[in-house]
């Protein structure tokens, strides 16, 4: 079988603030308007899990069992 070596572009990485900056650029004033820091850590926050979350995403990503599907 023969593989193609696949080359792209690398592009530079962009922060959560500076996408919204770029996209929406009012949403962006409104923001900085209320923190005056980086806004990335505020706009990520809603996604950590806590508490009872945390013990179900370790269930979903630990290893099948072997036997009956998990072989």
């Amino acid at each position: 079988m023969k593989y193609k070596i696949l080359l792209r572009e690398v592009k530079p990485f962009l922060t959560l603030g500076e996408l919204i900056a770029d996209k929406r650029p009012e949403l962006y004033r409104a923001l900085q308007h209320h923190l005056t820091r980086d806004v990335t850590n505020s706009v990520l926050a809603p996604a950590e899990l806590r508490g009872e979350e945390l013990y179900y995403a370790a269930i979903m990503e630990e290893r099948p069992k072997p036997g009956r599907g998990g072989e």
